[in-house]
Protein backbone atom coordinates (compact mmCIF):
# COMPACT_ATOMS: atom_id res chain seq x y z
CA UNK A 1 0.00 0.00 0.00
CA UNK A 2 1.23 3.41 -0.68
CA UNK A 3 1.79 6.20 1.72
CA UNK A 4 -0.35 9.23 1.06
CA UNK A 5 1.65 12.58 2.01
CA UNK A 6 0.46 15.78 2.47
CA UNK A 7 2.29 19.21 2.23
CA UNK A 8 1.98 21.07 5.43
CA UNK A 9 1.71 24.20 4.29
CA UNK A 10 -1.70 24.10 1.75
CA UNK A 11 -2.66 20.24 2.76
CA UNK A 12 -2.23 19.29 -0.94
CA UNK A 13 -0.62 15.59 -1.80
CA UNK A 14 2.49 15.85 -2.32
CA UNK A 15 5.18 12.96 -3.86
CA UNK A 16 8.21 11.32 -1.75
CA UNK A 17 10.69 12.74 -4.31
CA UNK A 18 9.53 16.59 -4.22
CA UNK A 19 11.52 19.11 -2.64
CA UNK A 20 8.81 21.89 -3.26
CA UNK A 21 5.10 21.78 -2.88
CA UNK A 22 3.82 22.46 -6.38
CA UNK A 23 1.32 24.35 -5.40
CA UNK A 24 2.28 27.16 -2.27
CA UNK A 25 6.05 26.49 -3.36
CA UNK A 26 6.92 25.50 -0.16
CA UNK A 27 10.12 23.52 0.37
CA UNK A 28 8.90 19.85 1.67
CA UNK A 29 10.45 18.02 4.80
CA UNK A 30 12.15 14.78 4.25
CA UNK A 31 9.00 13.55 5.83
CA UNK A 32 6.25 15.33 4.61
CA UNK A 33 3.00 15.45 6.91
CA UNK A 34 0.68 11.91 7.21
CA UNK A 35 -2.88 12.07 7.39
CA UNK A 36 -2.61 11.39 10.76
CA UNK A 37 -0.10 14.23 11.54
CA UNK A 38 -2.38 16.79 9.63
CA UNK A 39 -5.22 15.82 11.85
CA UNK A 40 -3.45 15.70 15.36
CA UNK A 41 -2.17 19.30 14.07
CA UNK A 42 -5.66 20.34 13.04
CA UNK A 43 -6.86 18.88 16.59
CA UNK A 44 -3.85 21.08 18.68
CA UNK A 45 -4.92 24.30 17.10
CA UNK A 46 -8.49 23.56 17.50
CA UNK A 47 -8.24 23.27 20.87
CA UNK A 48 -5.50 26.21 21.58
CA UNK A 49 -8.49 28.56 20.00
CA UNK A 50 -11.17 27.42 22.03
CA UNK A 51 -8.70 27.77 25.00
CA UNK A 52 -7.84 31.06 24.07
CA UNK A 53 -12.13 31.85 24.00
CA UNK A 54 -12.19 30.13 26.84
CA UNK A 55 -9.72 32.60 28.15
CA UNK A 56 -10.89 35.29 26.91
CA UNK A 57 -14.56 34.70 28.23
CA UNK A 58 -13.07 34.36 31.80
CA UNK A 59 -11.54 37.19 31.14
CA UNK A 60 -14.65 39.32 30.18
CA UNK A 61 -16.53 37.56 33.27
CA UNK A 62 -13.85 38.50 35.72
CA UNK A 63 -14.40 42.07 34.56
CA UNK A 64 -17.97 42.29 35.02
CA UNK A 65 -17.63 40.32 38.19
CA UNK A 66 -15.20 43.31 39.68
CA UNK A 67 -17.66 45.52 38.25
CA UNK A 68 -20.29 43.91 40.30
CA UNK A 69 -18.50 44.27 43.28
CA UNK A 70 -17.49 48.16 42.98
CA UNK A 71 -21.30 48.24 42.39
CA UNK A 72 -22.25 46.54 45.60
CA UNK A 73 -19.78 47.87 47.64
CA UNK A 74 -21.22 51.58 47.00
CA UNK A 75 -24.37 50.03 47.52
CA UNK A 76 -23.67 49.10 51.05
CA UNK A 77 -21.63 52.03 51.34
CA UNK A 78 -24.32 54.31 51.12
CA UNK A 79 -26.79 51.45 52.97
CA UNK A 80 -24.19 51.79 55.90
CA UNK A 81 -24.31 55.47 56.22
CA UNK A 82 -28.21 56.24 55.26
CA UNK A 83 -28.57 54.00 59.00
CA UNK A 84 -25.42 55.95 60.83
Amino acid sequence: MERVRFCRYCGELVEDKWLHCPWCGHALSPAAMKWDDIIDESMDKTEQALLKGRIVRLDDLSGRLNALESELDKFLDARIRQKG
